[in-house]
Parts: C-alpha cells; sequence; structure tokens
C-alpha cells in the first residue's frame, strides 16, 4: 500500500512561570535537510505507519467507577455534568472503564489507542442559550491535571502501563489553539472584529501587527475589551493579554486563524509566551505519563510557526526522554494535499489526519464519483516527504468522532437506500 494501514476506530456510545512579555523573537525556521546519502540511508516506510488506531472518548467507552460519574461535584446536570439520560452530558465512562477492557480491544487489532482530551475541563459550556457538558475533553480549564470525570492521574498512568504490556501504544489528544470559555467582553458583544477595521495597539496606543513584530500590550490593546475569571491553569492562562480578543471566528479568511472556535478562547500563539507556555505543558506529560504521542487539535487555526517551534521542541524532548519515535500527528481539516503538507514540511509535524484520502474513498465508494480522485491524492504523495516522515506516516481513516462513521455518509448520501 502506498501509505500507513493506519485506521481509526470510533469508540463512542453513538457511539510555572513564564517570562515577561517581550518582543516577539524572529520566526523559527525548519532545519536544514540533511545530506542525500543520509537520506537514502532511511527506511521508506516508518514504523508507525503499521499502526492501527482505535480512537476511544473516554466518557462514551464504559464505566468501571460509578463514584466519579460527577466528577466530585455536587448538585443538578448543571453543577456535576452529569446525566445518562442526556447524549449532551456526561454518561460516566472513566480511565478504569478502558483499561478493564484492553483485551476487547485489542482483539480488534488494535496496535494503538487514541484518547480524545482527559484534561481537566469546563464542567458545563453555555452557548446561544443551549448548556451542554464538556464530556468531550476539548473546553480545558485546567491544562495540568485529568479531570475527575475520567478518574485519577493513577487511573491514567495504569491504563498506560496495562495497555503498554499488551503490546499497544497510547496518544493523547492535546489542545493549543484555544482554552475553555473563560475570557468575557466588557462590550458584551462577540462578532468578529477584523485586524484591517480593528488593528492590535501596543501599550501606548500605537497600532502593529503581530505577524510582523510583538509589542507590549494591555487590556485596552484589543477589539474588545478583555475579562478573565481566573479559572485557568497554569496561572498565565488568566492573563487576558494571552488571547487573540476579536470575537467568534467564521471559519473563513482571517478569523479562522484568530476567531474564537465555537466561542472557546482563542489563544493568541503569535506570541513567544504563548508558544513556550504550551512546550512546557506538554513537555510536562510527556515527563509524567508514558505516552508515545500527540495527535494535535484544530492545527489550521494556528499559525504554522507555532507548530515549527513546538513540534521541534516536543521532538527533541521526547527523544531527550527515550522515545525516538514520539509521533505528533494533526488534525488538518482540508481534503486538500497542498493544505495538509505543510504541516509537516513547514510545521515539523509528523503526519496529519489523512483528509484528502478520506474525501476522495467517500467519493468513489459513496457517491459514485470516479477512480481519478484517487490516483490524483496518491500522486500527491511527494508532497509529504521531510527528513524526518513521509506519506506512509499519513493517519487513514474513513470517518471520526468529528464528521462522523463511513456508516453515517453511507446513509446520509443515500437517503431511503
Amino acid at each position: 500500500m502506498r501509505r500507513s494501514v493506519l485506521t481509526t476506530a470510533l469508540a463512542t456510545v453513538l457511539a510555572t512561570a513564564l517570562p515577561a512579555p517581550a518582543h516577539a523573537a524572529s520566526a523559527p525556521t525548519a532545519p536544514a535537510p540533511p545530506p542525500d546519502a543520509w537520506l537514502a540511508a532511511q527506511p521508506a516506510r516508518p514504523s508507525v505507519s503499521r499502526e492501527q488506531f482505535y480512537l476511544l472518548m473516554p466518557d462514551r467507552f464504559a464505566n468501571a467507577d460509578p463514584s466519579n460519574d460527577r466528577g466530585g461535584l455536587s448538585g443538578d446536570r448543571y453543577s456535576t455534568g452529569y446525566d445518562p439520560t442526556d447524549k449532551n452530558f456526561y454518561q460516566g465512562g472513566d480511565l478504569k472503564g478502558i483499561a478493564r477492557r484492553l483485551d476487547y480491544i485489542k482483539g480488534l487489532g488494535t496496535t494503538a489507542i487514541w484518547l480524545t482530551p482527559v484534561f481537566r475541563n469546563k464542567t458545563v459550556l453555555e452557548r446561544g442559550g443551549k448548556k451542554t457538558a464538556s464530556y468531550h475533553g476539548y473546553a480545558v480549564t485546567d491544562f495540568t491535571s485529568v479531570d475527575p470525570h475520567f478518574g485519577s492521574e493513577r487511573d491514567l498512568t495504569d491504563l498506560i502501563s496495562k495497555a503498554h504490556a499488551k503490546g499497544m501504544k497510547v496518544y493523547f489528544d492535546v489542545i493549543t489553539n484555544h482554552t475553555a470559555d473563560t475570557v468575557d467582553y466588557a462590550e458584551k458583544k462577540y462578532g468578529y472584529r477584523s485586524k484591517g477595521a480593528y488593528p492590535y495597539l501596543d501599550a501606548s496606543g500605537r497600532p502593529f501587527d503581530d505577524a510582523e513584530a510583538m509589542s507590549k500590550v494591555d487590556r485596552d490593546s484589543f477589539p474588545y475589551t478583555p475579562e478573565n475569571t481566573g479559572e485557568m491553569v497554569p496561572e498565565w492562562l488568566n492573563d487576558p493579554t494571552m488571547y487573540h480578543n476579536r470575537g467568534d471566528s467564521t471559519f473563513a479568511g482571517e478569523s479562522a486563524l484568530y476567531g474564537d472556535f465555537y466561542g472557546l478562547d482563542d489563544l493568541w500563539t503569535e506570541r513567544p509566551e504563548v508558544v513556550q507556555g504550551m512546550e512546557k505543558i506538554y513537555e510536562k506529560w510527556v515527563d509524567d505519563f508514558d505516552v508515545d504521542g500527540f495527535r494535535v487539535d484544530t492545527a489550521k487555526n494556528v499559525n504554522m510557526e507555532f507548530w515549527t517551534q513546538w513540534a521541534t521542541a516536543l521532538d527533541a524532548y521526547a527523544a531527550k526522554k527515550g522515545r525516538e519515535d514520539f509521533f505528533l500527528f494533526a488534525e488538518a481539516f482540508s481534503a486538500d494535499p497542498a493544505i495538509t503538507a505543510p504541516y509537516l514540511t513547514e510545521g515539523r509535524l509528523d503526519g496529519t489526519l489523512d483528509f484528502p484520502l478520506q474525501s476522495a474513498i467517500r467519493n468513489y465508494a459513496s457517491r459514485g464519483g470516479p477512480a481519478g480522485d484517487l490516483a490524483t491524492v496518491f500522486a500527491q504523495d511527494y508532497r509529504y516527504t521531510t527528513d524526518k516522515t513521509n506519506a506512509y506516516s499519513q493517519v487513514t481513516f474513513l470517518g471520526s468522532h468529528d464528521m462522523g462513521r463511513i456508516g453515517f455518509f453511507l446513509k446520509s448520501d443515500h437517503p431511503g437506500a
């Protein structure tokens, strides 16, 4: 096969202190390519390309410890997040439940488990007047601890140890683009405000372009006046000047990078303090847990320069800890290899979820599209080649928790069939 045999199975029930603000450092660059002779001596197919992933959302898999169903909280579902009668709230799945079902998971042919985020989340979110729980794990308030709805740090250590003993790797889903919604605006308005109409202002009130250089800022530097509730860990994330503060993303143009992702607070990843802070956060998880790699959420919503520095730092740190094969793969939601490949060649990540191949397979198998669509994807494999990775490291899949299962696509493409 031209690339990895990696597949992703959806397993849901549906299923520290940082330096003071500084001027931006020069944009990091990818290292110079090694000699041709060295490249020629490397195996064409990275070892990770033979892994078969099983995607697990802890809340929706197995409940082995009912005592953590409410995350140590008391009250109704809007306080605890728990309501097993409503799929929009926690159902009770936990890390102990996964550990007890490892033989089942391995029996499916699984060699690697991908866990959706296990970090402590804001228990209940409210958007558009509707309240839902953060059972999915993508609204983080504490990047340093396990969410008590899922168990404890000891439970996570135990799960990883038992998975490794059975020959399975464990990957964490991580987030650098945003945090939970803990920043509000004094204006109580949330529509996106562009850089052209509302440029950033330095502490003296002068406009500046953050893509060119970073200046000292204060609360008056932004299109909206930010107010933080102080809920975040580490503490530096309670500084509202570490966020873009431009309102909700429209998922088009500039706002895809600078806007809040469905209301979740968008980090100012162009700032060196944010890059360094996110490096320290995830280096600590590498320190504390024998994790085999990270799946990176919402990569397209973060500037490429961030990835170049962050991925290079994490690779080096993991290697220093003896994990030479630490694997970083990203969600770059696009069916165009010209868009997904730069996250490897420029961003220095090891792979991306193979949205181009997923789209071509669905088009051919379910929509009557031409087989040539597949050939077009394969013909662009060269785009992914770097000194450390290639197209074999693309994570192939047919469906996911973000978009739905392949069965859902087959049904929606053929209503009434």
